[in-house]
């Protein structure tokens, strides 16, 4: 996010497409794994710290924070990714923050990219029943926009994932847990799941055992959001995205959800 909102409009403003074969993943995966090391570890963990309380901010003063946060790293070690803040403190990324819709949010990409996968999966039309949830009731009804919305378009995302309309999907529906033995056991396979992440990641020490429960799957039932560095190999993966034009598609039909032109 801070990619797409604190450097991709400095790209976008000079006529440049930001997510040409995954350009935006291979930098932010840089970041994540790299910019503690290159732009100074309290520095880096300072600069998110800031971006976040801007986007929830909004302030002149936020956002001067931010651009002196850029400015307290090591920026010249990655120029491509700081120099739109730390050098230019470019209005066009300081506006993208500062816009109302525009938060730290993972919400709504995260639903995208399992409406993404499920459509690949479903030979025909499905429901999905979800707990009950705040973030949910937030996005209905921008969700039964997508699923009301007729236009036939298919815009491709990477080798295994594209966006495709009219939907096959029919309905969302929230239900209770307690009521429910599928959402329940979906519950706890999700609770296994982030555990085996956070063992995979080092943020724990000792739990499931990820290689273990990661084979119980298929290779086409994970998304995952996982910096990886392998360039040559995400390049292959995304080559010919329609990132950028699903942003404008989105853009223009679900005005809701344009978090970031303006």
């Amino acid at each position: 996010m801070f990619c797409d909102y604190a450097v991709e409009p400095w790209y976008y403003e000079r006529g440049r497409n930001f997510y040409e074969d995954g350009q935006n993943y291979a930098m932010a995966s840089l970041l994540a794994i790299a910019g503690p090391t290159l732009l100074g570890k309290t520095e880096f963990g300072a600069l998110l710290a800031a971006f976040q309380h801007a986007t929830k901010d909004k302030s002149v003063a936020a956002l001067r924070e931010l651009v002196a946060a850029a400015r307290r790293t090591d920026w010249q070690k990655f120029p491509e990714a700081l120099g739109p803040l730390a050098r230019d403190a470019a209005p066009e990324c300081l506006a993208a923050v500062a816009h109302p819709g525009v938060d730290t949010d993972a919400a709504m990409v995260v639903l995208q990219s399992l409406i993404s996968r499920m459509e690949v999966m479903s030979d025909g039309p499905y429901r999905v029943e979800h707990d009950q949830s705040k973030n949910l009731e937030t996005y209905h009804e921008l969700l039964q926009r997508f699923i009301d919305h007729e236009d036939e378009i298919e815009l491709r995302q990477t080798e295994i994932a594209s966006f495709k309309f009219p939907l096959k999907l029919t309905e969302v529906r929230q239900v209770d847990s307690k009521a429910s033995p599928a959402v329940q056991l979906a519950d706890v396979m999700i609770g296994a799941a982030l555990e085996a992440t956070r063992v995979k990641t080092g943020q724990l020490s000792s739990g499931i055992d990820p290689d273990a429960l990661m084979a119980l799957y298929g290779e086409n039932q994970f998304i995952h959001l996982t910096p990886d560095v392998d360039f040559d190999e995400q390049r292959r993966f995304r080559k010919g995205t329609q990132a950028a034009e699903v942003i404008d598609y989105f853009a223009a039909n679900f005005g809701s959800w344009d978090r970031r032109r303006r």
